[in-house]
């Protein structure tokens, strides 16, 4: 039987709601097999550079799970359209309402390719781009065991203080990402 799971999440940027959603589907997957997480971080940027907000969405599913599609969407509740702005190695786009910037990236099918060697990320395009959101979409033939992905969401005023500075923020090494911890639960 094959299993469908979903989980959500909703992160507030400087332009407004990004609601972020993953949809797994495998044979007897459990909630269990799969983890969303949002985890804001300091990113490593060149001198003189900062964000105001930098936050990663990770997806990990479970070792030694069958996975047979991944769909990672992430939409900006914005009235502003997205400007494509790509680099060596990453897939992202940037928002701006004229005085706030938003920057989504990931790794593209090249920085994938070299994670994954053998999946075949080098042949197609993984990542899809819309005027408000960006989706990760994967099959059978290109979901390692165990895998892990992400994207990054970096903000700041528009102009930056120093210009680029977000598009640095989400070009950060994925083995980063995952050596990020959830902060401890305030107590009750």
């Amino acid at each position: 039987m094959v299993s469908e799971l979903h989980q959500s999440l909703v992160l507030p940027t400087r332009i407004g709601a990004l609601s972020i959603g993953a949809r797994v589907t495998g044979p007897s997957l459990v909630e269990a097999d799969l983890s969303l997480r949002a985890l804001a971080f300091a990113p490593r940027l060149p001198p003189g550079m900062s964000t105001s907000a930098c936050t990663a969405v990770l997806l990990r599913i479970a070792p030694e799970r069958e996975v047979r599609t991944i769909r990672l969407h992430l939409e900006l509740e914005t009235p502003a359209i997205a400007s494509p702005c790509t680099g060596e190695c990453l897939d992202a786009q940037e928002w701006s309402d004229g005085g706030n910037l938003v920057v989504i990236g990931t790794q593209d099918s090249l920085a994938l390719d070299a994670r994954y060697p053998g999946m075949g990320f080098a042949e197609t395009l993984v990542v899809e781009f819309a005027p408000r959101a960006m989706t990760l979409d994967l099959d059978h033939r290109r979901i390692p065991d165990g895998a892990s992905f992400h994207f990054i969401v970096a903000g700041n005023p528009d102009p930056e203080p120093v210009d680029a500075s977000a598009w640095f923020a989400v070009d950060q090494p994925h083995e980063a990402l995952l050596r990020l911890r959830q902060p401890p639960a305030a107590p009750d």
